[in-house]
């Protein structure tokens, strides 16, 4: 017969080995017992079983806790937190990093809740850094190759064919996005490209066009174009199924500089739509007016009747052939509506409308050769930006309105935006510790002032001020360079304190923060413990000791800013003063 005990004390054991250290924890009286089979772990705990879970959980944390995961253990509502978790589901998982070694490794406590209710909880610790960062390595190299696969296959797109040509070997492959020129039956891959190139160049190019574009197809002529340009483009003729087809080459210099791609584009469209602009340019008075108010940039030009809003509309889009490039309409200010409907971005639809109505535009360019205006089309769900410019003819009796995408101008001022953005960013950043610094400081607190000054409701707030002690100390006795990490690491212990407000560097060893909402409501208690951690670290000669007082504003009796700074800056000296007597032989500033 098994032995029931027997049985179930060897199923714990053979579970208690997937861990490093398992935690029975009474959630009702805080006792614990913890079993490890780890040494490392063993040695963190003064026995086998504590009195206080919770409280041991804050001084381990602050032994081997990474920094950026303190916040997770010493949270002031840590039990409710475990026992909501407990309630809520059978297993809940943490993951979170231990210092060994002076490194962060990942480590993941699973808590369970003992079958019974009687208030009890098993929480297991785990190493999972491998798993972890094995995950995140994956995760990483996969959202590369997603953006790099989309770069890729949006650029070639562009062009009919590509290749890419390793300069050290010759090697080369092929990747081409139409059929056109499977016909010229040029391998996707091979061992030379130039001769085979040139192979394939004597049969295909125009003869014409030959004695010009060969020698660029040649090994060092190539590296010369390229040797003090980032890419050299040149047209020609081939001669495909018996039809000249007009193409672009471009030719440049892949990131490596090891390998140069050669990317052939066609451009018959583009050919024949300048070719028949200017035979049509020749043909009708018509497009002698359109010309007069137009440059190249234009999509479409409509040359408007004034009187009865019969038009014509000119078009260089793409796709747009010889038949319909002139297109004839009745009623401009009728279309105009209907193009609204259709393709005009909702928010703009009503302005444009207001625009291109006639008697406004005849009021408009009574006094004006022209005006303009910005907005967006919605086009195969793509928001295009466009500007319509409308202009009289040189007759008089018509308008001129041009269609013209400006995307590139659009997010050339968006670029320019978010450059100006960042750099107003990093002037109000310091730079040592990455928080805020005393020209953000200056600025926010102007804010609040306004609001004092112009009699708004103000919400409740405190300012903190925190002075690093012993810096002066450091920067003479062991450098600057400690000096520095000294202040970014009182920085972030200041920063994990009042985690929910923003802290300011206002000067070298100097900080403030600016507290409200929780925070605020906290302020006393988030003192405090700055406070008794500024002390341990004093007491235990290792760590940042910040001097940090508090205060909060006072509707009543206070009329700036700067009065409740005085009070938290009288409060920081006296805990500065407080903290120097507390151990006497310690080096003063």
């Amino acid at each position: 017969m098994i032995n029931n005990e027997l049985a179930f004390r060897n199923i714990a054991e053979t579970l208690l080995s997937e861990y490093l250290c398992v935690y029975y924890v009474n959630a009702q009286t805080n006792e614990y017992i913890v079993y490890s089979s780890c040494g490392w772990y063993r040695a963190l705990h003064d026995g086998d079983r504590g009195k206080d879970y919770f409280a041991d959980v804050v001084r381990i944390t602050e032994k081997i806790i990474y920094e950026d995961d303190k916040h997770i253990f010493l949270n002031d509502k840590l039990k409710d937190i475990l026992l909501s978790q407990v309630e809520n589901d059978a297993v809940h998982l943490t993951d979170y990093r231990l210092v060994i070694d002076g490194k962060p490794v990942y480590h993941r406590s699973k808590l369970i809740r003992r079958v019974g209710g009687d208030g009890c909880f098993i929480l297991g610790v785990q190493n999972v850094d491998r798993e972890v960062r094995a995950r995140l390595l994956s995760d990483k190299f996969e959202r590369e190759r997603e953006i790099y696969d989309q770069i890729a296959g949006s650029l070639a797109g562009y062009y009919d064919t590509l290749y890419y040509v390793d300069m050290e070997t010759d090697r080369y492959f092929e990747y081409s996005s139409t059929n056109v020129y499977k016909s010229l039956r040029i391998p996707p891959e091979g061992d030379d490209f130039f001769a085979e190139t040139l192979r394939k160049a004597k049969k295909f190019i125009h003869a014409d066009d030959q004695e010009r574009v060969l020698p660029l197809f040649d090994k060092q002529t190539m590296l010369n174009d390229l040797k003090n340009s980032k890419r050299f483009s040149f047209t020609y003729r081939l001669i495909v199924s018996g039809e000249v087809m007009y193409v672009r080459c471009s030719q440049v210099w892949a990131s490596d500089r090891k390998h140069i791609l050669v990317c052939i584009e066609n451009i018959n469209e583009e050919v024949r739509t300048q070719r028949a602009f200017e035979e049509t340019k020749r043909r009708s008075a018509v497009y002698s007016q359109v010309v007069n108010g137009l440059v190249s940039r234009y999509e479409t030009v409509y040359y408007v009747n004034s009187v009865n809003g019969e038009y014509s509309r000119y078009s260089s889009a793409p796709g747009v052939t010889d038949t319909d490039m002139t297109v004839p309409g009745k009623d401009f200010f009728v279309e105009c509506v209907k193009l609204a409907d259709k393709d005009v971005h909702p928010e703009d639809k009503d302005r444009i409308l207001a625009i291109v109505d006639k008697d406004y535009m005849i009021s408009a360019l009574e006094n004006a050769k022209q005006y303009r205006a910005d907005y967006r089309r919605i086009i195969d769900g793509r928001t295009v930006h466009t500007r319509l410019k409308i202009m009289r003819s040189e007759d008089n009796l018509h308008f001129i309105v041009g269609l013209e995408n400006i995307n590139d101008e659009v997010k050339r001022e968006q670029e320019q935006l978010e450059a100006l953005k960042r750099a107003n960013e990093l002037a109000r950043h310091d730079i040592l510790t990455g928080v805020r610094n005393t020209t953000a400081y200056r600025e926010y607190v102007e804010s609040i002032q306004h609001g004092i000054d112009s009699g708004e409701e103000q919400s409740a707030f405190a300012i903190a001020v925190c002075d690093v002690n012993d810096l002066k100390y450091i920067n003479d006795y062991k450098g600057h360079s400690a000096g520095d990490e000294y202040i970014r690491t009182a920085c972030r212990m200041i920063c994990g304190v009042f985690a929910h407000s923003p802290v300011f560097r206002i000067g070298g060893d100097e900080f403030a923060a600016v507290l409200a909402d929780n925070d605020y409501d906290k302020r006393a208690s988030l003192v405090e413990l700055l406070r008794k951690r500024s002390l341990d670290n004093l007491r235990r000669g290792d760590g940042p000791v910040v001097a940090v007082g508090c205060a909060a504003f006072d509707p009543v009796n206070d009329d700036s800013v700067s009065e409740v700074f005085d009070r938290a800056d009288n409060s920081m000296y006296e805990n500065k003063a407080a903290l120097k007597a507390s151990k006497p032989s310690m080096r003063q500033e």
